[in-house]
């Protein structure tokens, strides 16, 4: 699963590949994005076991990719 979460005032996004189902991602982003507090965290963990932590208050979006899996080959 591909997530990336642009930042507000700055032109890159953070891009995270995680095990994650999409619907394991997006009740998760929801809730963070539903938090009234804009101090509020987002922690995702990669696939090599990276954490990364997000302040609610600069997220400016989050795409969350599609849950099927790309072919490999010729068709």
């Amino acid at each position: 699963m591909q997530i990336k979460i642009g930042f507000t005032h700055n032109t890159r996004e953070l891009q995270i590949t995680s095990e994650k189902t999409q619907d394991e991602v997006l009740d998760q982003v929801r809730s963070f994005l539903a938090d009234t507090n804009p101090a509020g965290t987002l922690e995702l963990e990669g696939l090599k076991g990276t954490r990364h932590i997000v302040l609610r208050e600069h997220v400016a979006y989050v795409e969350v990719g599609s849950a099927s899996q790309g072919t490999v080959g010729f068709l």
